[in-house]
């Protein structure tokens, strides 16, 4: 089975970054239109403009700054009744099917476990003997920015240094394999590098913990599920999308899946057949 490496992100010191407000990135939210980057392109760099207090908005900056895509849409009321995992699979989802890729189906018992046991030893979850791929993140801690804190690490703050809140501690220079590996992680197309199933799922499982020695720790796996029949389900997007008000256009139910052309590269450099080797890469605070 093929599997991606999981990579570990952590917060950093604050000190370097920019003055910034939701008011002075008005402009910014105005997007172009759209031209996303996926795997295996990679952003120019690291987003700086980064704000504490307002995560979803340095997030909505960042989309529309280098990618001219519009701002994330979701009631962000009813957002806030959802448990922190359940925050974290939204948000992912609407970072991939915003792009035109596949949403995880469903967070499913068995992996939101494996990734809720990650998460309190500060790791990333793993599946022998599955395909996937996993991220984790080591944040501040702030009730309600979670979600929004592994979204900006993950995506946005995974380049090569100058890293402005998060660091990845597998991109400490630019061209090392680790660099962007979260965002190629969460942005994955395992469905189009060829299931070997008759019928696959893009499913997902997450975890969050707090008081670990990194604060609060978030951790992800996305799997390509091969089992027919219903499995154990925590909370499927279907549901997600109806509670939370996604637009249709947005929710990227009923997509094709793109394969990839054939002789192209991976859609993640961390991708690995067989037996992988090497450490995750590792985000945490400073």
């Amino acid at each position: 089975m093929g599997r991606r490496a999981g990579s570990r992100l952590i917060a950093g010191a604050i000190l370097a970054l920019a003055a910034w407000t939701p008011s002075s990135m008005s402009n910014a939210t105005t997007a172009p239109a759209p031209h996303v980057i996926i795997p295996p392109r990679e952003p120019l760099a690291n987003f700086r403009q980064f704000n504490l207090q307002h995560v979803l908005a340095a997030i909505d900056a960042a989309r529309a700054s280098e990618e001219g895509l519009a701002p994330l849409r979701f009631n962000l009321m009813r957002f806030r009744h959802l448990s922190v995992p359940e925050q974290v699979f939204v948000v992912s989802n609407l970072e991939r099917t915003t792009r035109g890729l596949y949403p995880a189906v469903a967070m499913r018992s068995r992996l939101d476990a494996l990734a809720t046991a990650s998460a309190r030893r500060d790791a990333d979850p793993t599946d022998v003997g599955a395909t996937y791929s996993s991220v984790w993140l080591g944040a501040p801690a702030m009730p309600g920015q979670y979600a929004f804190f592994a979204d900006f690490g993950w995506l946005y703050d995974d380049g090569p240094p100058p890293q402005f809140f998060f660091r990845n501690l597998d991109c400490v220079r630019a061209g090392e394999s680790g660099c962007w590996g979260h965002r190629n992680n969460v942005l994955s197309n395992p469905l189009g590098d060829g299931a070997t199933c008759a019928h696959p799922k893009f499913v997902t499982g997450v975890g969050f913990a707090l008081g670990t020695p990194y604060g609060a720790s978030v951790s992800q796996i996305f799997e390509v599920e091969c089992a027919s029949g219903e499995l154990a389900t925590d909370f499927t997007w279907r549901r997600a999308v109806e509670y939370l008000g996604i637009p249709v256009s947005e929710a990227g139910t009923g997509r094709a899946v793109a394969a990839r052309p054939r002789g192209s590269s991976p859609s993640s450099p961390r991708e690995r057949r067989g037996t992988p080797s090497g450490r995750p890469s590792r985000v945490t605070r400073g």
